[in-house]
């Protein structure tokens, strides 16, 4: 099993702060497949 507790992401762009990621919990058990779909330059193949 996966487990994400609370998990908070946030990034700079000069004096601007976004966060990509605010409190994300999630359980993925063994077998279960998971997709992270978005558009094209939103991150998905890095942390």
């Amino acid at each position: 099993m996966i487990k994400l507790n609370n998990v908070k992401k946030t990034y700079a762009s000069g004096s601007i702060f976004v966060e990509a990621l605010k409190g994300v919990s999630l359980n993925i058990d063994k077998g279960e497949m998971v997709v992270l779909g978005g558009v094209s330059g939103s991150g998905k193949s890095h942390y």
